[in-house]
């Protein structure tokens, strides 16, 4: 608990700990009113005098427990929300690097180099991500990159995202593009295991860190990068404002 909201969150949390403490000893030691009862209900009213002592004790040791998890709940809540949120910034750097956005920019076309200059061949998205007529992207394109600086990438399923689902990030916020790769109608109908996989697994993504020669990787390392995305995941997968 080292940042200023973190302890005021703990201040917080143990000032409300403490009123409800404060309201439930009072409780506790007040004396009860009784009315003169009759000697028929001398019996109940005995029962009753020897449980509230065993209900009070209950009350009190109960708001004790609460009161300890409440102020504990209140402190760590908003320091690990603010550390994962801050995770998927981090992330954000790699989606935002010119190996992911030149794929993931507007119009209709890939982009190259670290500049996003548009794609020299003219190239198009196509109905599936993949070209159109005789300039298909696998013209090119094989499943790894060719040997020698600037020779054409490649891994497999290489394109662009298709024209009904094309995950434009340009442009957007973190927030927005945390939001984006989470819905189903914009990532491909993945869930959130799915998309975690997607990003720390396939071969496509993984080219980002082996773009070949004369190009510039992605500079956080891939086990880095797959281990703040797992960590993001547990942490509820929650998106920057």
């Amino acid at each position: 608990m080292s940042s200023p909201r973190t302890w005021l969150r703990f201040l917080l949390g143990s000032t409300m700990a403490a009123v409800f403490l404060l309201a439930t000893a009072t409780w506790h030691s007040g004396p009860i009113a009784a009315a003169p009862r009759s000697a028929a209900a001398n019996g109940d009213g005995a029962l009753f005098a020897a449980l509230v002592p065993v209900l009070r004790n209950g009350v009190f040791a109960c708001g004790i427990l609460l009161a300890c998890v409440a102020s504990a709940a209140w402190a760590q809540a908003g320091p690990a929300s603010e550390e994962s949120v801050s995770m998927f910034k981090q992330m954000a750097q790699v989606l935002r690097h010119p190996r992911c956005m030149n794929c993931h920019s507007r119009g209709d076309f890939p982009r190259q180099g670290d500049d996003g200059h548009p794609h020299i061949m003219n190239v198009r998205r196509g109905p599936d991500g993949h070209g159109v007529t005789a300039e298909k992207c696998s013209t090119c394109h094989q499943d790894h990159n060719l040997v020698g600086e600037h020779m054409p990438p490649g891994a497999p399923n290489w394109g662009l995202p298709p024209a009904n689902m094309p995950m434009i990030w340009e442009g957007l916020t973190d927030g927005q593009i945390c939001a984006s790769i989470k819905d189903p109608k914009q990532n491909h109908s993945r869930n959130l295991q799915q998309l975690v996989e997607h990003l720390t697994e396939d071969k496509l993504v993984a080219w980002g860190w082996n773009p070949g020669e004369g190009r510039t990787a992605v500079p956080m390392p891939h086990d880095e990068f797959s281990a703040k995305v797992k960590s993001w995941q547990a942490a509820g997968a929650p998106c920057p404002k």
